[in-house]
């Protein structure tokens, strides 16, 4: 990997769980409908999906963001990023086992997530074999 590309991928990883909180918080049930297949029945159900799948998409997006712009963050943000992109399959997998429903959509996704988290690892690793890329100039 290339000396920004730790940086380059915070900043994909930003915009991509920004653009999922914020469709999480405006539209839960279309995109309930569109991850699962179904939409939460109940008031409750939507209003806690704007809060996890909207909120906290949408405030991780904002760190990583945050993460991106500045250099003494990246490795931390690479750090964030890798952990929860590994907890995100991980607890898909345990659904597929415990629950059932294995669908397409829940797949695909595991896989991307997986991806992603090893996208991170290795940016880790860039940074870390190279002092250097700790301390691009901006």
């Amino acid at each position: 990997m290339g000396p920004r590309s730790g940086v380059t991928l915070l900043w994909v990883l930003s915009v991509a769980f920004v653009a999922v909180g914020l469709a999480f918080m405006v539209a839960p049930g279309t995109f309930a409908d569109l991850a699962t297949g179904e939409s939460p029945r109940l008031p409750s159900a939507v209003t806690d999906m704007r809060a996890v799948s909207g909120g906290v998409a949408l405030g991780l997006g904002l760190f990583l963001g945050l993460c991106a712009a500045r250099d003494d963050w990246v490795r931390p943000g690479l750090v964030l990023s890798a952990l929860v992109l590994a907890c995100m399959p991980v607890s898909r997998v345990i659904g597929f086992i415990v629950d059932g429903g294995v669908t397409g959509t829940q797949v695909a996704l595991a896989a991307f997530e997986a991806l992603a988290m090893v996208l991170c690892l290795l940016a880790l690793r860039a940074r870390s074999s190279n002092p250097a890329e700790g301390s691009v100039e901006r």
